[in-house]
């Protein structure tokens, strides 16, 4: 089995108690970012062209600090290069404060079905 995991560093606050990679979203290249997540695909799927991922896994920081215009960009490019069978697990962390029913209408929409809510 193969799994992925996608690492989103930016946050709406820094929590004290977090260890992970993160940085303040604010003035941050976030566009930039995703085009360059979206770049490192590319290169993955080319350095090995037979993987299948089984899960997908979007964690950080804070992933739903992203717009939903990022997020479904950045859906759309994992969906391109590494497209999960049906009922594959595709999770994306999120706090109940950075999300919104456009980004779970765009999470649904390119295949979300496992939401990790920190509280």
């Amino acid at each position: 089995m193969t799994a992925a995991y996608l690492h989103i560093p930016f946050c709406d606050h820094i929590c004290f108690y977090c260890d992970f990679n993160k940085v303040f979203l604010e003035g941050q290249p976030v566009d930039e970012y995703v085009d360059m997540v979206i770049q490192e695909m590319a290169i993955m799927k080319e350095r090995h062209p037979n993987e299948k991922v089984e899960t997908f896994y979007i964690g950080g920081g804070t992933p739903t600090t992203l717009t939903a215009s990022q997020m479904e960009k950045l859906l759309i490019g994992i969906q391109t290069y590494f497209p999960m069978e049906k009922g594959a697990e595709f999770t994306v962390e999120a706090n109940p404060e950075s999300i919104s029913f456009d980004k779970f209408k765009v999470m649904k929409e390119y295949g979300v079905n496992r939401i990790s809510m920190g509280v």
